[in-house]
């Protein structure tokens, strides 16, 4: 009603300005004639004619009250006039136009999604041939182009595995299954996969969890995200850095995973955005190789997981990342 009254308000300012006036003219022409209108008269006539405006009013007001409703879905009212007719018919043809191009995206979405899962699987078997010829012909390379070639070859199946798990995450419900797993053999498992560079780096793991600390959760998605923070430690560590540590806590309603480096840590102007898609901050000046999705897949699919993951660094003193597993799941 608020909202109608304000939009009839020049309606109803213009309806009284012509009584008025034709009040004016009334007493002018009998003030010519030697008569005057009386104030009850006036009065009456006022009356009578406010009296006719509200019913006016009320009547439009029923009309047009579907209007002024103010709904949740995206219903339009049966149209009470000729000109709601033609914005009706305004609206439904752009809301069939932006149905269409949804629909176009949608697909052109899914043949993307398509191409890129399809894409990655080709790509890892020649990634996998090219890394058993390496190790056959090991003892025929020098040393150091041996790693080199190690390291870049470990650089390809990280940068296909992000591909992949970023394509994923459009349909993450469909590609989600929880299971009760224990934290310490995930670590392991995620330590295994990067056993070539910590030797390569000369930097040890130290493990530090219970061995009745389990969590509920996706093991493919969870490991992904232990593997990104494994290769963040390893790729930001100091030349003089000998461990990598890995601590799992069981709280009363919760665990937690921390993975400790003592590299170059993280300058506190960049904290703020490590999550932040592309995001390379000073580090990705000194090291190339960053492609600042590392920690955005992981928050990311973290989100999804309900997880907590936080960061805590300093410059030249390390990074401690934290993941905090969410007791519903870890109730499962």
């Amino acid at each position: 009603m608020k909202d109608f009254l304000s939009d009839s308000r020049p309606f109803i300012m213009f309806y009284f300005s012509q009584i008025i006036l034709m009040v004016i003219i009334s007493q002018l022409v009998l003030l010519n004639t030697g008569g005057t209108v009386s104030v009850e008269v006036i009065s009456y006539m006022l009356l009578l004619a406010s009296s006719f405006l509200v019913i006016f009013l009320t009547y439009r007001y029923l009309k047009f009250r579907d209007f002024y409703v103010k709904r949740q879905n995206t219903y339009f009212p049966e149209p009470p006039n000729r000109m709601l007719a033609n914005v009706q018919q305004l609206l439904e043809n752009d809301h069939q136009q932006y149905q269409q191009e949804i629909n176009a995206l949608q697909t052109e979405k899914e043949l993307e999604f398509n191409f890129i899962q399809q894409w990655v699987h080709q790509m890892k078997t020649p990634v996998s041939v090219m890394d058993l010829t390496l190790q056959k012909e090991r003892m025929n390379l020098p040393e150091n182009v041996f790693h080199s070639m190690q390291e870049e070859i470990e650089k390809l199946e990280q940068g296909l595995d992000q591909a992949l798990y970023l394509s994923r995450l459009q349909k993450f419900d469909r590609d989600f299954h929880v299971q009760r797993l224990s934290l310490k053999q995930l670590v392991r498992e995620s330590i295994q996969d990067f056993k070539s560079s910590f030797i390569r780096n000369s930097i040890f793991p130290e493990v530090t969890i219970e061995e009745n600390c389990e969590v509920a959760t996706d093991p493919k998605w969870i490991r992904f995200v232990i593997n990104q923070l494994i290769s963040n430690a390893i790729k930001y560590s100091n030349p003089n850095s000998e461990k990598i540590y890995f601590t799992g806590e069981q709280q009363e309603k919760s665990v937690t995973l921390t993975i400790r480096d003592t590299g170059c840590g993280i300058p506190f102007q960049d904290l703020s955005r490590v999550f932040d898609p592309f995001f390379t901050g000073l580090n990705g000046r000194k090291f190339r190789e960053s492609t600042g999705m590392g920690l955005y897949l992981a928050h990311q699919i973290c989100e999804r997981l309900d997880y907590n993951i936080t960061v805590q660094s300093a410059a030249n003193k390390g990074t401690e990342v934290t993941l905090r597993f969410n007791t519903n799941l870890t109730n499962l």
